[in-house]
């Protein structure tokens, strides 16, 4: 008991810090766009179809396999947050808890324990990582600054977003072994060309 109450406080004192004493005016405006960039129209309009056909012309039959084996893994893993972690710890998100903090974002309905953002994003960049090991800094670089924009718009604690990463991770790799094993079964080798 007492040390899972030192785990809340800290946890606390870490999304305040984070939330409320790190705020600055470019953080203000950059987090709440990368907290939500799935949900904007000129993203999903104008950069992500080009950046899907440029992956699809160079990277083939490895990007095809790639992408739907990443759209799998993320519908598995939503699932499997949502409907069986969530429901099980049943966290309140700091708009409901807390009385210092600074809500940013839309607040999102839902338990807050663990993040699905930072999971999802965690995942992706796992998966892709192993499939393009040159890709791996920006990738996780792309996650780590989601995860930190769920805490700094007030939406996520810390732990709700270190927890949601944690099984991203596992995720990513679980079903990075799995497009591994029908790489070499359907098309004979480990990296489809």
């Amino acid at each position: 008991m007492g040390l899972s109450l030192h785990m809340y406080e800290l946890d606390q004192s870490l999304f305040v810090f984070i939330n409320m004493k790190m705020t600055n005016s470019f953080f203000d405006w950059l987090m709440p766009i990368v907290t939500d960039l799935h949900k904007n129209s000129i993203f999903l309009t104008f950069i992500l179809p080009p950046i899907l056909l440029f992956w699809l012309y160079k990277g083939r039959r490895k990007a095809l396999l790639s992408m739907i084996t990443l759209a799998l893994m993320l519908g598995a893993l939503d699932n499997f947050n949502h409907r069986i972690l969530k429901k099980s710890f049943q966290r309140e998100r700091p708009p409901l808890v807390e009385n210092e903090f600074k809500l940013r974002a839309p607040h999102h309905k839902g338990y807050s324990f663990p993040s699905n953002h930072a999971a999802n994003n965690f995942a992706g960049a796992t998966f892709l990582s192993y499939c393009y090991p040159a890709l791996s800094w920006p990738l996780f670089l792309v996650a780590s600054t989601v995860a930190f924009s769920r805490v700094y718009v007030g939406v996520h604690y810390p732990f709700d977003v270190l927890a949601g990463g944690l099984v991203g991770i596992i995720f990513g790799f679980s079903f990075f072994r799995v497009f591994a094993i029908i790489q070499r079964r359907v098309f004979g080798h480990e990296d489809v060309k």
